[in-house]
């Protein structure tokens, strides 16, 4: 939505932006180049690139403000925009809150919350769910303001966050589905990617989250979408068996632990028809990077609220597929670079 923003809200979440930009479109290149002139010969395994890179940015000015400022940024953002929706709240609760929605939202206000769910994700205040309107905090105002002009974690400074979306949702192997799965529907932003893609399937997005749930279900009722959305963990959906035919997942298994990812998968295969398929966006493993950039994205897991990405850029997302039943498993870079990453699978016939 258009969030009335004061003057001072939105000018100190652009100043947000532009810093992030700086950092990430120049500091950061600076910083690489630096390492990459000094070490030809990089190093493969994760402990040995973060020691290499340590050692020779370890004075490096440019490195050591491009981390400062992306730590600061990601802990900025809800110092700015929690008072900022506050002060738009009458027109934000009537937004969320107005009726006429083609499609349903269901609540459960005694779901099941796994423990991985509360671990601080992306330094959120509160955790996802931390404030009433977080919806709108992290999309219409973290999104829009912050990240998309400057980039973050495996999206590089200039990057377009809604296009890499809809490049995942095509990489889907058809486009005759008649019912689309989406765990991890969050506030809806790979939702629309996938009804762009494929206009005429019923979508059903799942997520522990209220307050993405309600921005999603407010946004598909702008756009006249009859989406089920479901509050639920994404590996207890409660959903009938083979009752999809494709299951799309967007950068949600780097924010679960290896248990619940291999969970997940099973549930997914559970849900699927024979003859259907799972494609999955997320960040490349981290073998298929450079050393620095390797150590630039590691770098999320201790500094910017990200407990499982290290485990999640280190498992072997194509054998869980496998382990859970899919067929021609494959993995690669969609536009033939490393992000979005594309797993796809198929439960056979």
């Amino acid at each position: 939505m258009d969030v009335p923003l004061r003057q001072r809200d939105r000018s100190g979440l652009e100043f947000l932006g532009s810093l992030q930009h700086h950092a990430g479109g120049v500091l950061q290149p600076a910083a690489a180049a630096r390492y990459e002139a000094a070490v030809p010969d990089q190093p493969a395994g994760l402990a040995d690139r973060r020691r290499s890179v340590g050692t020779v940015l370890a004075d490096h000015g440019p490195w050591l403000f491009d981390r400062f400022l992306t730590r600061w940024v990601a802990e900025e953002i809800y110092v700015r925009a929690l008072p900022a929706v506050e002060h738009g709240r009458e027109r934000i609760d009537a937004w969320l809150n107005a009726g006429g929605a083609p499609g349903t939202l269901a609540l459960d206000p005694g779901v099941e919350i796994p423990d991985y769910w509360n671990a601080g994700f992306h330094l959120t205040t509160g955790g996802w769910d931390g404030h009433d309107l977080m919806g709108v905090v992290t999309r219409d105002l973290g999104y829009e303001y912050v990240l998309a002009p400057g980039g973050v974690g495996a999206v590089r400074t200039g990057e377009d966050i809604l296009d890499q979306r809809e490049r995942v949702a095509r990489e889907a192997p058809r486009r005759d589905y008649r019912r689309i799965l989406e765990p991890g529907v969050g506030t809806g932003m790979f939702a629309h990617a996938v009804a762009r893609v494929f206009p005429d399937a019923e979508f059903t997005g799942v997520d522990l989250s209220r307050t993405g749930l309600e921005y999603a279900h407010a946004t598909a009722r702008d756009a006249g979408l009859p989406w089920r959305l479901i509050q639920a963990p994404a590996e207890r959906t409660g959903l009938p068996d083979a009752s999809f035919d494709l299951a799309a997942v967007y950068i949600l298994f780097h924010e679960t632990p290896p248990k619940a990812t291999a969970a997940i998968l099973r549930e997914l295969f559970r849900v699927l028809e024979p003859g259907g398929d799972l494609v999955i966006g997320d960040v490349a493993p981290y073998d298929r990077h450079p050393a620095f950039r390797a150590v630039v994205l590691d770098w999320e897991t201790e500094h910017r609220g990200e407990p499982f990405w290290r485990s999640a850029l280190q498992l072997d997302l194509p054998g869980l597929l496998r382990e859970a039943g899919f067929t021609d498993v494959e993995a690669y870079g969609a536009g033939g670079g490393t992000y979005p990453w594309i797993t796809r699978g198929h439960k056979a016939a």
